[in-house]
């Protein structure tokens, strides 16, 4: 995942934790951590610099509680630790809910959608245009992701970040349009689709009603 498509779910992930989906709160503290480790490699200077100096922060908090490295170790857990958070996240969504075994199944249908569509669309195109490794063995994937990175590679310059902006940009497109796609099918597994249908109906015919008297 790129850097944009990071900035941007950090930021949908803070947007949320601040209007009561509390349980993202951690994968935006994970995503934060990403964005800081990426900032302390850059070639901006300000940029490294102020990345750095909050991590050397770390490292003397660290060092108070005899943890050495602590800002390394830190990096390190939130490189892999946002999916998961992503899911304590859902599961703290579900324990909410009124009818937890619909929400189960919702949060279920729509984080598995999420995860399977960005997979698919950063072997097929994230992956071949930062020219990774292509780890697919499905033969028609494989085929698509090489043409691609084939397409991709000799692009140089501001082409090439424009290129990579564009697959950030797309892959977040993927991401809330798979998470949604798997909530509607789970809400239909769940049949509170029904019930929300059934609720507008009554709500109508009430306003109806009203309106008539």
């Amino acid at each position: 995942m790129g850097n944009v498509a990071t900035i941007i779910f950090d930021a949908r992930n803070l947007d949320k934790a601040g209007h009561g989906d509390t349980g993202r709160i951690g994968a935006a503290a994970a995503q934060t951590t990403n964005l800081l480790s990426e900032a302390s490699k850059s070639s901006i200077t300000p940029l490294k610099n102020a990345a750095s100096t909050i991590f050397n922060y770390v490292d003397d908090a660290g060092n108070l509680i005899g943890v050495t490295n602590a800002a390394s170790k830190v990096t390190s857990v939130a490189s892999k630790a946002v999916n998961p958070l992503l899911c304590v996240a859902s599961g703290i969504r579900v324990l909410k809910d009124d009818d937890q075994y619909a929400a189960l199944i919702e949060e279920g249908c729509a984080m598995g959608a999420m995860f399977a569509g960005e997979k698919l669309f950063k072997t097929l195109v994230a992956n071949p245009v930062a020219q990774k490794e292509i780890t697919t063995s499905a033969k028609w994937a494989k085929n698509i992701a090489s043409a691609l990175q084939d397409a991709t590679k000799n692009l140089t310059g501001k082409k090439k970040i424009l290129v990579s902006i564009v697959a950030d940009l797309a892959l977040v497109g993927v991401s809330i349009l798979s998470f949604d796609i798997g909530k509607k099918i789970g809400k239909k597994l769940s049949g509170r689709d029904q019930e929300a249908s059934e609720d507008k109906i009554n709500t109508a015919q009430n306003s109806a009603l009203n309106y008539n008297s």
